[in-house]
């Protein structure tokens, strides 16, 4: 069996806390706990707990400014917490914290370091030139360790520089006032004085330096930086590692000119773990780090020439901090439940133990890493047919966890020892505890019951019927207890025993349970007593029973709320669905003698409702605490259910409900001009750019904002404080255009946020172009937008090919689909005229009917609509007449005239056309010539208009003819090339 528990790192408040000066007397009370304690770590071995471990003293006499120096503790503020543990109350440990401070005292006077004793310096050197004369540090803290310093003599030639390193560091520099004459004077002497700002007593201190005037070599290097850093080192990175260049230039030629590097320190450098090469200047990694030994390392990087008789040099200064890296495995501690003995990893428990999430002990995770990992802890079963289950938990202290027993039996005979493994890892790194459980044998064969627990009733009316029927030393049966043992006779006898009370006695032979006094069920609804049955032999096992015996119920009260009047409080986007609160009420009655029917009395406008059987209140629609009433009082009336008659209770509690606010709501920039900042370079500076104005509807700390900039690449430039003030750090002489992230964030849970973005212009209003916040806008803002011209443009111009090609593609197909079906409707046609414009040779007359229903069948293929003319235009143009030759199975050219009905023209046109025969084969509609005269019989006249529709692709010509039109078409398809 496997269980995980997986938690991330969290800091608690501490508990107690305690302000110690250093250097305090040991084996004094420092602290007086209310409770025992137990010292779960001890800051450097320092303190100790006495008097019943309430007391807590010191063991050794603090050095706050060693401790600083060793980087034990912050020199800006020495804290640390102790970590306690207490079982005072036998069910629960409890964890607790003291935060130690220790306060630092003005023991400690100004100390001068790396002091150059000799310093020398060229005749000919220019004014203004600086050169280093030592470090000065003061191992206090605070207005302790802030330094003064005063040259004593020669303030003629030379003036002091201060460079203020850290909180109790500095860097002294010379810096020359006059020029030198080395005839005169090649030697000067400075006194350095310095004192610290101590209230009670104020410390001296004071160093000499020797300077000498030389001849040549006038110029020393010159570093490129004041200072160099490197901010986050990995503790684990690898030795040899390059980390860093230093560079310094010297104007001198040759040897003067020439330069080497030097690392200087007060300790040992073959333990220091960084080296520099002489000749490049490259800082390179020589001893692995350890983040926990040592935080940070600041050291001078020295850049000295070859110039004779005497070298010059400068210094520099090189700041290391170290990144912490999990490298630390965490560390298991466990604590064992007093009431077990513990020891070397046992835990001995006695068998047949009661296991009802029994606490055997309590587990402490320590991780020393500073840097915040999750962290998992596991158990792991490492015996079969473990007859326990086993659970680890969080408690409520930091990296803390209970080792319970949910369920299971400790039986030695079954299992003499039990083997558990705790595995403890944080991502990379992984720890083992192994525990054993030793069981320690009883005598384990006593009686037994059917159940713990034993159940017995008794009406309620036994109470009237005893004091109606009062006899003396009258009884009433219960019921009876019967224990049976595995062992056989007289080992399996047994006495009966009940614990003292006024109520009920039993029979030590028989077990039998009976009243000695009434009982009313509303002043005792239960009685719950324990009995034990003994065996009468040695040894002499007991076994105890729990005994219930439930007084039954006739319905005499009424309800009643367990408070007349409650006060609650809602946020106000509770939902609707989930109750405000449960009514409770109460019945001495039982069962439906004490079923409660609730009912409210409100105003009618109020949305509330009640479950009249639960009691829970429930609200028809969401608060919102901005717009609505926030405070309501509610009237509840109670009735039970009882029969054969029922208790009412009218204004049986009342019911105030306040809506609280939630945070519902963002921050938000009121002014949105503010996102828009000029800043005019020729207007004296100003560190305040702009007091945002941001509002946030909701109150306490709902409404209460947090204000972070969130655009890291301009932290060097811009800073924004709490009350909204966003300032520059330095002043920017240049023009430039910013824009800053800022997130706005409320203190809420879970909080709200915002992230505006504010343009910061620097601009100068003496020049035209940048004199206003548009115009350097515009000026950052041109490159983007002609990158965005291009780009549309381009866009633009390829989706028109695109749309271009996808036209052209669905007009030449749709050109080859109306070309397929002409040739297929000319096949048709061709076959059509060949069956009914084709006979055999020996025919040459047809008749005005066959004639008719030929043409009928041609005109519904061409998709014409014939009009037979009327009678008298018969009668008129009878002499008309049209010659139809089938005697020849050639393809013809037809055509057809189309004539309106309402106009003679058209037919006298028609009658002056000469039809003679052609080679081309032309004829008109109802004739097929053949080159010679046809017979009067064969001639056949149709009086027939043919109306056309639509002209298919295989009319070749198409004539107007005064409102009409005369169409030639081919119906054998020879011309189709040609069209």
């Amino acid at each position: 069996m496997l269980i995980i528990l997986i938690f991330l790192p969290f800091v608690a408040t501490s508990d107690y806390s305690i302000k110690i000066d250093e250097k305090s007397s040991i084996n004094k009370t420092i602290y007086q706990f209310p409770r025992s304690y137990e010292l779960l770590n001890n800051f450097q071995s320092s303190f100790n707990l006495t008097n019943d471990n309430k007391n807590l003293i010191l063991t050794k006499n603090i050095d706050r400014d060693y401790w600083c120096l060793q980087n034990i503790c912050s020199c800006d503020y020495c804290s640390f917490i102790l970590e306690l543990f207490s079982n005072d109350d036998k069910i629960s440990p409890t964890f607790s914290t003291i935060n130690v401070t220790i306060t630092d005292i003005n023991d400690h006077a100004c100390q001068f370091l790396d002091i150059q004793k000799n310093i020398f310096l060229s005749e000919s050197i220019q004014i203004g030139h600086r050169f280093p004369i030592a470090r000065a540090i003061d191992y206090d803290s605070g207005i302790n360790s802030q330094l003064s310093f005063k040259l004593i003599d020669n303030n003629d030639y030379f003036e002091l520089n201060i460079i203020k390193l850290s909180t109790n560091e500095y860097a002294l520099y010379g810096i020359v006032k006059h020029s030198f004459d080395r005839e005169l004077n090649e030697k000067y002497d400075l006194t350095i004085e310095a004192h610290d700002h101590g209230i009670s007593q104020v410390r001296f201190n004071r160093t000499k330096v020797t300077l000498w005037i030389l001849d040549e070599n006038d110029n020393a290097p010159k570093f490129n930086q004041t200072e160099y850093s490197i901010q986050s080192l990995p503790e684990d990175t690898p030795m040899g590692t390059e980390l860093l260049t230093i560079t310094a230039t010297d104007v001198d030629k040759g040897l003067n000119g020439l330069i080497h590097y030097s690392i200087i320190i007060a300790s040992d450098i073959s333990l220091f773990p960084f080296v520099i090469n002489a000749t490049t200047g490259v800082i390179s990694l020589r001893l692995s780090l350890d983040y926990e030994t040592i935080r940070s390392y600041r050291f001078l990087i020295r850049a000295s020439d070859s110039g004779l008789p005497q070298s010059l040099y400068t210094d520099t200064w090189l700041s290391i901090k170290i990144k912490d890296i999990n490298d630390c495995p965490v560390e298991i501690f466990f604590l064992s439940n007093r009431q077990f003995q513990y020891d070397n990893q046992i835990l001995s428990i006695h068998e047949n133990t009661e296991i009802n999430n029994l606490t055997l002990g309590y587990i402490r995770l320590y991780d020393r890493d500073s840097e915040q990992t999750k962290i998992s802890l596991s158990l792991v079963m490492l015996d079969k047919n473990v007859k326990q289950d086993y659970e680890v938990i969080l408690s409520n202290q930091i990296n803390s966890y209970k080792l319970n027993v949910k369920q299971g039996i400790f039986d030695r005979e079954l299992q003499t020892e039990i083997n558990l493994r705790f595995i403890a890892t944080d991502t990379l790194l992984t720890s083992i505890y192994d525990l054993k459980i030793h069981l320690i044998d009883l005598n384990d064969n006593p009686s037994e019951f059917s159940s713990n627990l034993l159940k017995f009733s008794v009406e309620e009316l036994a109470n009237y019927h005893m004091v109606d029927n009062l006899i003396e030393n009258y009884q009433l049966t219960i019921g009876y207890l019967n224990a049976f043992d595995r062992d056989e006779g007289e080992n399996a006898l047994n006495k009966y025993e009940i614990e003292l009370n006024s109520l009920v006695e039993i029979d030590p032979d028989t077990g039998r349970l009976f009243l000695i006094q009434p009982i009313d069920r509303e002043q005792i609804s239960i009685i719950e007593l324990k009995a034990k049955a003994i065996n009468i032999v040695e040894p002499k096992w007991e076994t105890e029973v729990q005994i219930q015996i439930h007084i039954l119920d006739v319905n005499d009260n009424i309800p009643h709320c367990s408070a007349s009047y409650q006060r609650i409080s809602i946020p106000e986007n509770f939902p609707i669905d989930q109750p405000l609160i449960k009514i409770n009420a109460t019945d001495a009655d039982y069962d439906i003698n004490g079923t409660i029917h609730c009912s409210l009395r409100i105003n009618s406008s109020w949305p509330f409702e009640i479950n009249y059987k639960t009691g829970e209140i429930y609200s028809e629609q969401i608060f919102d605490y901005e717009l609505e009433t926030k405070i309501f009082k509610i009237i509840i009336d109670l009735e039970d259910e009882g029969f054969p008659r029922k208790n009412q209770n009218i204004n049986a509690c009342q019911l105030e409900i306040n809506i609280e606010d939630i945070n519902d709501n963002r921050p938000e920039l009121f002014d949105e001009t503010q996102t828009q900042i000029f800043v005019d370079l020729q207007n004296p500076f100003n560190a305040e750019i702009v007091l945002l104005n941001v509002t946030d509807l909701d109150s306490g700390d709902n409404g209460k904002i947090k204000y972070t900039l969130l655009t890291h690449e301009n932290d060097s430039h811009f800073i924004i404080y709490q009350n909204g003030s966003l300032q520059m750090i330095h002043q920017i002489n240049q023009i430039a255009m910013f824009e800053l992230k800022i997130l706005l964030e409320d203190y809420g849970i879970p909080s709200q946020q915002t992230i505006i973005i504010v343009s910061v212009a620097i601009g100068d209003s003496s020049i035209p172009s940048y004199s206003t916040f548009e115009k350097v806008q515009l000026k950052y803002s041109r490159p983007r937008s002609l990158g965005l011209i291009v780009g549309l443009s381009v866009l633009i111009v390829t989706f028109g090919l695109f749309l271009c090609i996808i036209i052209t593609s669905v007009l030449l197909r749709k050109h080859r689909r109306q070309h397929q079906a002409a040739i297929i409707a000319r096949k048709k046609l061709l076959c059509s005229s060949s069956q009914q414009l084709t006979s055999s040779g020996s025919t040459e007359t047809t008749t005005t009917t066959s004639l008719s229903i030929e043409h009928q069948h041609v005109a519904n293929i061409l998709q014409i609509k014939p009009t037979y003319w009327h009678e008298k235009y018969y009668d008129q143009h009878s002499s008309n007449s049209y010659n139809v030759d089938t005697s020849s199975s050639e393809s013809r050219t037809y055509k057809i005239l189309h004539i309106p009905q309402d106009s003679e023209y058209y037919m006298q046109y028609y009658q002056q056309e000469k039809l003679v025969n052609h080679g081309s084969d032309h004829g008109y509609h109802g004739s097929n010539e053949t080159g010679s005269s046809s017979s009067p019989a064969s001639q056949v006249s149709v009086r027939r208009l043919y109306m056309v529709n639509q002209l298919p692709d295989f009319v070749t010509r198409c004539k107007s003819v005064n409102g009409g039109f005369l169409i030639e078409m081919n119906v054998d398809g020879s011309d189709e090339d040609a069209r």
